[in-house]
């Protein structure tokens, strides 16, 4: 809550500061690519059937690509609103960790994501924007006893971004999101409970082409 108060509050001193222009530079459909850098904050406890849970917040910091589109509006004193989708995929994998005498991996697939973007334009070329959505990730889960589940989780994300327009077509973004997952539980026959609870930090640079 505290995120999204924040990202509203430089939404509006934005506004209250920026120039009218002409409209529409950021008007269109528009489909692009991108390359990202996560802060995973992977929350796992195992409990075992007798004895303490054990908990530790697995970090990690990796690569991934990812591919997004959508369409916006900018109105002719700057504001914008538009809709995106996007996915994305790590380029490695978490490390197992090990936990209650047990070792646990969680092995992260996808990321797809649909938000709405607000923004304002701070130039003829330049647009800053908030954007605030739902998520859902694809894991495959290494548990005790050699059992291997896949699942998906669903959550939120929040995003900040600044958006560059090269000419009338080529636009350049730079762009912060943070995601948290609801918590999934895995109940094995012989073996201790694993719960995770994904969340991440992601920074990333793409390119996009407006139609």
């Amino acid at each position: 809550m505290k995120k999204a108060i924040a990202l509203g509050t430089l939404l509006a001193l934005a506004l209250s500061a920026a120039p009218a222009y002409a409209e529409g530079t950021f008007t269109g459909f528009y489909a692009g690519a991108e390359v990202g850098a996560a802060r995973s904050n992977t929350k796992t406890t195992v409990t075992p059937a007798t004895g303490a849970a054990a908990t530790r917040t697995n970090k990690k910091t990796q690569a991934d690509v990812g591919v997004f589109g959508g369409y916006g509006y900018q109105f002719d004193n700057g504001f914008y609103l538009g809709a995106e989708a996007s996915a994305n995929r790590p380029t490695t994998q978490n490390k197992a960790i090990t936990l209650g005498g047990v070792s646990v991996r969680e092995r992260p697939q996808y990321e797809l994501a649909l938000k709405g973007v607000a923004g304002i334009g701070i130039s003829d070329s330049t647009l800053i924007y908030a954007s605030a959505g739902v998520s859902q990730v694809k894991s495959k889960y290494l548990l005790p006893n050699n059992i291997t589940r896949n699942a998906t989780s669903s959550g939120r994300v929040l995003g900040l971004g600044v958006a560059q327009a090269f000419g009338d077509n080529l636009i350049g973004r730079v762009e912060y999101e943070n995601t948290t997952y609801d918590r999934k539980s895995y109940v094995t026959a012989g073996a201790p409970t694993v719960a995770y609870k994904p969340a991440s930090n992601r920074v990333s640079v793409g390119l996009a082409y407006k139609f």
